[in-house]
């Protein structure tokens, strides 16, 4: 199995959904679906099934993608693929690391948001 997983949270069902699961399918990446329900659930937990705490889900309103596993060269493949399957720029993307491993994924939600302010000039 491989060891590269597309973390995929998609309250709404997003129309370039479909192009995720098929641009996954035709690299060989594992592509993990993340219910509302497991928000609360750490992000090396989601993708690798490491055992984690139980923790309560946050309320995220937008997809979210986390990549993990990926070289810098591969994300700058896949991420120009998502592009091209019709993944919207605005769309958060995250890619695992050693730092955020152990976050929820509503924790990493709200620190993209913080970031997304900051970047726009609305501060923190």
């Amino acid at each position: 199995m491989s060891k590269q997983v597309v973390l995929l949270y998609d309250p709404a069902v997003s129309p370039w959904a479909d192009g995720v699961k098929k641009l996954c399918a035709l690299r060989g990446l594992r592509l993990r679906p993340v219910d509302p329900g497991e928000t609360g659930r750490a992000l090396d937990s989601l993708a690798f099934g490491k055992p984690a705490p139980p923790a309560s889900p946050g309320s995220i309103p937008e997809p979210l993608l986390v990549l993990c596993g990926f070289s810098s060269a591969q994300l700058d493949s896949l991420l120009a693929a998502l592009r091209k399957a019709g993944v919207p720029q605005g769309c958060l993307k995250a890619v695992l690391t050693p730092s955020n491993a152990n976050w929820s994924l509503s924790a990493l939600y709200q620190e993209l948001c913080r970031e997304r302010r900051a970047m726009m000039g609305g501060g923190g």
